[in-house]
């Protein structure tokens, strides 16, 4: 068989076999520091939600896997032959990229009933857990969204020109200057053109129903606060969502902070991410449900894992914008709609 992925694929695999070698799930703190004092064992693991799945349970006194197949089989692997088999696909990740195969490991892979590299999922979950809280003696089945550093930061939010654009108006622009501005590539050269003839931008809203449905629910404001920190970043140096989300506090657009001290903006803005991690997306109606109701793990870029469970601390320190890629951005453009309102269409990452 051959199994090609990129380094984001392989490491959830990667998550698997280290979790079922450690059995025990860490928690991390607000500068991804690995909490030795704070973790759950790991009871069994579940790669999906399907009726028919594999089940790798965790027997902690015989430090073995128990592998429980879709075809009724079951097999002993050794926590030792896991961490192995988890730090060979490791050393395979950090030396290469685009995508690429690791035949070695093809015939433990089959051994243990993995036929995709990327588990197959209805939900934001990527991996399905079933923990012991050693607080309240529950044994919950909970699902995580796997977030790798090991390829470089790992998106929250793609962009994208049918979900995720925000449509302004632009105001004092006339015709010849909308040519000029369609005209000009990157995002930089484009708002530097609305600045320097003095144009002026004002939300209107967001391209997609169901981005705008999805952000309404979480927040009545929350639309308006986004479509204010994209024109923050695309217009100042300012990069960081905490910078930014600093930022629009202090301009405070919604006059939500003049008679008071609570984080207003902040505590929307992480709210934000909480629920696009674990279970929003632009694409189809959010009813409100965290799919990934474990919260979300973080594979470092040394291989370690850590887990957050409903926590914004992390996110909302590591959370920054980028500007998309360049056939994106070529995308923006101001076009004129019914001959009077001229609007100009973009997004980011």
């Amino acid at each position: 068989m051959e199994l090609r992925g990129n380094r984001g694929e392989w490491s959830e695999l990667y998550a698997l076999l280290k979790l079922l070698a450690d059995g025990r799930l860490y928690c991390g703190d607000a500068s991804q520091n690995r909490q030795d004092d704070r973790f759950f064992p790991i009871l069994k693991i579940f790669r999906n939600d399907q009726i028919d799945r594999t089940a790798y349970t965790v027997n902690a006194a015989k430090k073995e896997i128990l592998v429980s197949r879709t075809n009724d089989c079951t097999i002993d692997v050794s926590q030792e032959e896991m961490q192995t088999k988890a730090h060979s696909i490791l050393n395979v990740i950090k030396t290469h990229t685009g995508t690429f195969d690791i035949p070695e490991i093809h015939n433990f892979l089959e051994r243990i009933d993995c036929k995709t590299i990327k588990a197959k999922s209805t939900d934001k979950a990527d991996i399905r857990i079933v923990i012991h809280d050693l607080n309240t003696g529950s044994k919950p089945e909970l699902g995580y969204s796997i977030k790798s550093k090991l390829g470089g930061n790992s998106t929250l939010i793609n962009a994208n020109k049918d979900s995720t654009n925000f449509i302004y108006q632009v105001i004092n622009v006339d015709h010849s200057q909308m040519s000029e501005f369609n005209k000009l590539g990157k995002f930089g050269a484009k708002f530097n053109y609305l600045k320097e003839i003095g144009a002026k931008l004002s939300f209107i809203g967001t391209a997609r129903k169901e981005t705008h449905n999805n952000l309404t629910l979480l927040d009545l404001g929350l639309e308006r606060i986004l479509a204010d920190e994209l024109l923050l970043y695309y217009s100042t140096n300012l990069s960081s969502l905490e910078e930014i989300t600093r930022q629009e506090t202090n301009d405070d657009p919604l006059i939500l902070t003049q008679n008071t001290t609570q984080p207003m903006y902040e505590y929307k803005i992480k709210q934000f991410l909480l629920a696009f991690a674990l279970g929003m997306t632009c694409s189809k109606p959010w009813h409100g449900t965290f799919n990934a109701n474990g919260g979300y793990i973080v594979i470092k870029e040394d291989g370690d894992i850590i887990c957050y469970h409903f926590s914004t601390a992390m996110i909302w320190k590591t959370t920054f914008s980028t500007t998309p890629n360049s056939t994106l951005q070529a995308q923006v453009a101001i076009f004129s709609e019914k001959f009077t309102n001229r609007v100009v269409a973009f997004s980011s990452n």
